[in-house]
């Protein structure tokens, strides 16, 4: 047949293989060696050739693949002259690998494709022959890249080489060799792999209920396989305290949270989890708050109580209290302490399971009326400290209310008019703040020994005035005392007192003058329980 037509053919074969990798179908490239028998057809008029050879294949897909081949040998015309011929037939062929047994490592192969064959040194005109060539061939492969070959062919020429495009000729070949794979492994067994998987992906679980998840696996073709062959299959919770998991996929909620379900187990030796996200949603909780409104004295504490529970009267601990106004009442950890007069709200807060709740109380503060006694001019002549006998009577209602109450505590101060030096005055305030103390301590007997400590006596001399009337504020006080007129001493007798004064939650003796509201709110002794 005509050389150039058998050069294309042979180019647009071979360009196949090369195309076909390029598009990254090809995962195997194996090349091989063999020796082969082949019976010419006695129309070619030539011996049989026993020769050798070699192979390249490229997998393209799966199971198909493009392998070509050269073969040379020896052969001899059988008609005059006799000459020596060199017989080298190459082939394309597109093969299909079909594997015989489970380990796929033995397959037979079907092939088919094109030949060309050259007769190299044969004195005719047809040194070349186009023809069409079939294989079946069986490949053992050992568990690497090594394999063997046993082949079947038969090249179909459309005409012999003793005739012009006429006629027909069969050429029949056994070959047999080794083969070696480059890329990849021999056997062409696609590698097995599964998947596990969990449906649905996530899910709400309400607390104390139950959710069954479903389990599937499947190939890497999508055929499922059934669960009884997935082997050690396990599940288990990444926070067994928001939720568990048994071995079937069956979720039980325990608390708020969210936790990770995973579940693995073995097919053919590969393991493979899959996952689902449960959230348990919170529980319905309430916030307390008792009382819901409170009043004491400034200086006194209330007590308030507050507890924040879950629907199953879990505590959920720590809560956080405050107060509209602190200067009026501070709170802390429920007790409120009234510091001083006024209306605020104290407010607790707690936040649990992503949510705050709030609630809120009133607090009322009053300002304290202590018991206060004042000893005037009635109980002191002027310029004296001496208790005169008409004062005894109000000291003795003082000391029976210490007796009666034994936490009362009181205050005597001393105070003077304006008249005198200033350091006179406090001395002589001093003397009478001591005179009613020792009064009061006289008048309670055997029992004295128990008012001591609880009577403090503090003196303010001229500094703490309650009247100014009879006298000239332009006008300095005169430095003897014996010179002021009588009627200026009777108007400054409210000045030269001793102030007897109840003293409440632990406060002491005052630093300073008592204020006109302290002087307008007091209540007497006799009244005290």
């Amino acid at each position: 047949m005509n050389k150039k037509l058998v050069g294309i053919s042979l180019l647009a074969a071979v360009a196949a293989v090369p195309a076909a990798h390029a598009q990254g179908l090809g995962e195997r490239i194996e090349v091989g060696a063999f020796g082969q028998f082949t019976k010419l057809d006695e129309k070619i008029k030539m011996d049989n050739v026993l020769g050798v050879g070699g192979r390249l294949g490229v997998s393209v897909y799966r199971w198909f693949g493009v392998e070509g081949d050269v073969q040379i040998g020896k052969t001899k015309a059988t008609r005059n002259p006799f000459e020596d011929i060199t017989y080298r037939p190459a082939r394309v062929l597109g093969t299909v690998t079909v594997p015989v047994t489970p380990s796929k490592k033995a397959s037979v192969i079907l092939g088919a494709g094109y030949v060309n064959s050259i007769y190299d040194g044969r004195s005719t005109a047809n040194e070349f022959e186009d023809g069409f060539s079939a294989l079946l061939g069986l490949k053992l492969c050992s568990s690497g890249k090594w394999g063997a070959r046993i082949d079947g062919l038969m090249d179909r020429n459309p005409s012999p080489n003793e005739q012009e495009l006429t006629g027909t000729s069969n050429n029949l070949g056994l070959r047999a060799g080794v083969t070696y794979a480059l890329r990849g492994a021999c056997a062409s067994a696609e590698k097995f792999d599964w998947a596990l998987k969990m449906d649905p992906a996530s899910a709400t679980v309400n607390r104390g209920s139950d959710r069954q998840f479903a389990l599937s696996a499947a190939d890497a073709k999508g055929k499922m396989i059934e669960m009884r062959k997935v082997q050690n299959l396990t599940c288990s919770s990444s926070d067994a305290s928001v939720a568990t998991v048994d071995n079937m996929g069956k979720v039980t909620a325990v608390k708020y949270g969210t936790a990770t379900i995973t579940c693995k187990g073995l097919v053919k030796k590969l393991e493979r989890s899959a996952q689902s996200t449960v959230t348990v949603p919170p529980p319905a909780w309430t916030l307390s708050l008792t009382p819901k409104s409170g009043s004491t004295d400034v200086g006194k504490t209330l007590s308030f109580s507050s507890k924040a529970v879950d629907a199953d009267n879990v505590d959920l601990g720590a809560i956080t209290w405050s107060s509209a106004n602190a200067s009026i009442a501070s709170v802390s950890n429920g007790t409120v302490t009234c510091n001083a007069a006024g209306t605020t709200t104290i407010t607790v807060t707690k936040t649990a399971y992503g949510s705050s709740k709030s609630e809120s109380a009133s607090v009322e503060c009053v300002a304290v009326k202590m018991a206060n006694i004042a000893l005037d001019e009635a109980l002191f002549d002027f310029d004296r400290a001496i208790v005169l006998k008409t004062g005894m009577d109000t000291l003795r209602t003082v000391v029976d209310a210490m007796m009666r109450i034994p936490t009362l505590r009181i205050s005597v101060e001393g105070h003077t008019d304006r008249y005198g030096s200033e350091a006179y005055n406090s001395k002589l305030a001093k003397s009478r703040a001591e005179a009613v103390t020792k009064q009061l301590i006289r008048l309670a007997g055997k029992d004295g020994a128990s008012i001591k400590d609880r009577i403090l006596t503090s003196s303010f001399g001229e500094q703490c005035l309650v009247t100014t009337a009879g006298a000239d504020e332009s006008e300095p006080p005169p430095a003897n005392r014996g010179r002021i007129a009588k009627g200026d001493r009777a108007a400054q007798s409210g000045n030269r007192r001793v102030e007897v004064w109840q003293l409440v939650d632990g406060k002491g003796a005052p630093t300073g003058c008592r204020s006109a509201d302290e002087r307008a709110g007091h209540v007497p002794f006799g009244s005290l329980k």
